[in-house]
Protein backbone atom coordinates (compact mmCIF):
# COMPACT_ATOMS: atom_id res chain seq x y z
CA UNK A 1 0.00 0.00 0.00
CA UNK A 2 1.62 3.78 -0.99
CA UNK A 3 1.60 6.55 1.29
CA UNK A 4 -1.38 8.40 -0.25
CA UNK A 5 -3.65 5.14 0.03
CA UNK A 6 -2.98 4.84 3.83
CA UNK A 7 -4.88 8.62 4.19
CA UNK A 8 -8.10 6.62 3.03
CA UNK A 9 -7.97 3.60 4.82
CA UNK A 10 -10.69 2.11 6.58
CA UNK A 11 -9.58 -0.26 9.31
CA UNK A 12 -11.53 -2.07 12.37
CA UNK A 13 -10.10 -3.92 15.16
CA UNK A 14 -12.38 -6.30 17.01
CA UNK A 15 -12.49 -7.91 19.98
CA UNK A 16 -8.49 -6.21 20.57
CA UNK A 17 -7.25 -5.70 24.29
CA UNK A 18 -5.54 -2.33 24.61
CA UNK A 19 -2.75 -1.64 26.43
CA UNK A 20 -2.42 2.62 26.13
CA UNK A 21 0.97 3.20 28.00
CA UNK A 22 -0.63 4.93 31.02
CA UNK A 23 -1.51 2.07 33.01
CA UNK A 24 -0.65 -1.00 34.26
CA UNK A 25 -3.72 -3.39 32.96
CA UNK A 26 -5.08 -4.19 29.40
CA UNK A 27 -8.83 -2.70 28.61
CA UNK A 28 -11.75 -4.72 28.16
CA UNK A 29 -12.30 -6.52 24.88
CA UNK A 30 -12.72 -3.60 23.10
CA UNK A 31 -13.15 -2.16 19.15
CA UNK A 32 -11.19 0.25 17.44
CA UNK A 33 -11.28 1.94 14.35
CA UNK A 34 -8.59 3.40 12.52
CA UNK A 35 -8.86 5.99 9.43
CA UNK A 36 -6.18 6.25 7.59
CA UNK A 37 -3.37 6.56 10.33
CA UNK A 38 -5.79 8.47 13.20
CA UNK A 39 -7.71 6.23 16.11
CA UNK A 40 -11.18 7.46 15.27
CA UNK A 41 -12.88 5.66 18.13
CA UNK A 42 -12.42 3.08 20.81
CA UNK A 43 -15.52 1.31 22.23
CA UNK A 44 -16.56 -1.97 23.96
CA UNK A 45 -19.58 -1.42 22.05
CA UNK A 46 -19.85 -3.00 18.33
CA UNK A 47 -18.76 -0.09 16.41
CA UNK A 48 -20.58 0.37 12.40
CA UNK A 49 -18.69 0.87 9.98
CA UNK A 50 -19.09 1.30 6.26
CA UNK A 51 -18.64 -2.29 4.38
CA UNK A 52 -16.72 -1.09 1.76
CA UNK A 53 -14.58 -3.52 -0.22
CA UNK A 54 -11.07 -1.93 1.00
CA UNK A 55 -12.52 -1.84 4.94
CA UNK A 56 -10.06 -4.17 6.83
CA UNK A 57 -11.95 -5.88 9.48
CA UNK A 58 -9.86 -7.61 11.67
CA UNK A 59 -10.64 -10.42 14.29
CA UNK A 60 -7.98 -9.86 17.16
CA UNK A 61 -8.91 -12.84 19.20
CA UNK A 62 -8.85 -10.96 21.95
CA UNK A 63 -4.99 -10.40 21.59
CA UNK A 64 -2.99 -7.07 22.47
CA UNK A 65 -2.89 -3.90 20.97
CA UNK A 66 -0.44 -1.43 21.66
CA UNK A 67 1.47 1.94 20.78
CA UNK A 68 4.58 1.73 18.61
CA UNK A 69 7.62 1.53 20.19
CA UNK A 70 10.09 4.14 19.63
CA UNK A 71 14.11 3.58 19.57
CA UNK A 72 16.22 6.75 19.84
CA UNK A 73 19.59 5.45 18.66
CA UNK A 74 19.43 3.19 15.66
CA UNK A 75 21.62 3.47 12.29
CA UNK A 76 19.49 2.06 9.56
CA UNK A 77 22.63 1.28 7.51
CA UNK A 78 24.60 -0.47 9.99
CA UNK A 79 22.12 -2.25 12.21
CA UNK A 80 22.27 -5.71 10.99
CA UNK A 81 24.78 -6.22 9.00
CA UNK A 82 28.84 -7.20 10.05
CA UNK A 83 31.50 -4.32 10.50
CA UNK A 84 33.77 -6.32 7.68
CA UNK A 85 30.58 -6.41 5.13
CA UNK A 86 29.63 -2.54 6.20
CA UNK A 87 33.48 -1.72 5.18
CA UNK A 88 33.98 -3.75 1.66
CA UNK A 89 30.42 -3.95 0.53
CA UNK A 90 29.05 -1.69 -2.51
CA UNK A 91 26.32 0.78 -0.81
CA UNK A 92 24.04 -0.58 -3.52
CA UNK A 93 24.22 -3.82 -1.51
CA UNK A 94 24.08 -2.39 2.12
CA UNK A 95 20.89 -0.15 1.19
CA UNK A 96 19.05 -3.47 0.35
CA UNK A 97 20.50 -4.44 3.67
CA UNK A 98 18.96 -1.55 5.24
CA UNK A 99 15.51 -1.66 3.64
CA UNK A 100 15.44 -5.50 4.92
CA UNK A 101 16.20 -4.50 8.21
CA UNK A 102 13.85 -1.82 8.13
CA UNK A 103 10.69 -3.75 7.55
CA UNK A 104 12.12 -6.47 10.16
CA UNK A 105 12.27 -3.54 12.88
CA UNK A 106 8.52 -2.62 11.87
CA UNK A 107 7.51 -6.25 12.23
CA UNK A 108 9.56 -5.90 15.91
CA UNK A 109 6.62 -3.08 17.22
CA UNK A 110 9.00 -0.34 16.15
CA UNK A 111 6.68 2.14 14.40
CA UNK A 112 9.49 5.49 14.97
CA UNK A 113 13.22 5.60 14.88
CA UNK A 114 15.82 8.04 15.13
CA UNK A 115 18.63 7.65 12.94
CA UNK A 116 22.06 9.01 14.45
CA UNK A 117 24.56 8.10 11.57
CA UNK A 118 24.19 7.36 7.93
CA UNK A 119 22.82 7.68 4.86
CA UNK A 120 19.18 6.99 5.58
CA UNK A 121 17.70 10.07 3.60
CA UNK A 122 16.94 7.73 1.24
CA UNK A 123 15.71 4.69 3.25
CA UNK A 124 13.31 7.14 4.53
CA UNK A 125 12.17 8.39 1.32
CA UNK A 126 11.32 4.85 0.70
CA UNK A 127 9.67 4.08 3.26
CA UNK A 128 7.55 7.36 3.01
CA UNK A 129 6.58 6.61 -0.64
CA UNK A 130 5.02 3.46 0.66
CA UNK A 131 7.95 1.92 -1.75
CA UNK A 132 9.14 -0.25 0.77
CA UNK A 133 7.70 -1.25 4.73
CA UNK A 134 9.57 0.18 7.73
CA UNK A 135 9.41 2.97 10.60
CA UNK A 136 8.81 6.54 10.13
CA UNK A 137 12.68 7.67 10.41
CA UNK A 138 14.35 10.96 12.08
CA UNK A 139 17.29 10.97 10.37
CA UNK A 140 20.34 13.05 11.90
CA UNK A 141 22.65 12.61 8.43
CA UNK A 142 26.79 12.39 9.34
CA UNK A 143 27.81 10.62 11.94
CA UNK A 144 29.58 12.84 14.62
CA UNK A 145 32.92 11.58 16.14
CA UNK A 146 36.23 12.00 17.57
CA UNK A 147 40.03 10.55 15.70
CA UNK A 148 39.29 6.76 17.01
CA UNK A 149 36.06 7.12 18.09
CA UNK A 150 32.76 4.60 17.00
CA UNK A 151 32.02 6.54 13.57
CA UNK A 152 36.04 6.94 12.68
CA UNK A 153 36.15 3.60 10.55
CA UNK A 154 39.68 4.51 9.40
CA UNK A 155 42.14 1.25 9.40
CA UNK A 156 45.50 2.14 11.00
CA UNK A 157 47.55 1.94 7.88
CA UNK A 158 45.29 4.87 6.25
CA UNK A 159 47.24 7.65 6.42
CA UNK A 160 47.32 10.81 4.39
CA UNK A 161 49.55 10.73 1.73
CA UNK A 162 50.14 14.36 1.60
CA UNK A 163 49.78 17.20 3.43
CA UNK A 164 46.13 18.12 3.81
CA UNK A 165 45.07 14.44 1.98
CA UNK A 166 42.31 12.32 1.87
CA UNK A 167 42.22 10.65 5.43
CA UNK A 168 40.95 7.18 4.21
CA UNK A 169 40.15 4.95 1.30
CA UNK A 170 36.57 6.35 0.79
CA UNK A 171 37.18 10.19 0.96
CA UNK A 172 37.93 12.00 -1.92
Amino acid sequence: MFAQDADRSVTLFQNVRIFDGKGASLSEPSNMLVRGNKIERISTEPIPTDRRADTKLIDCGGRTLMPGLIDAHWHSIMAAVPLNVLMTADVGYLNLLASKEAGNTLMRGFTTIRDLGGPAFDLKRAIDEGVIPGPRIYPSGAMITVTGGHGDFRQTFEVPRVLGGPLTRTAT
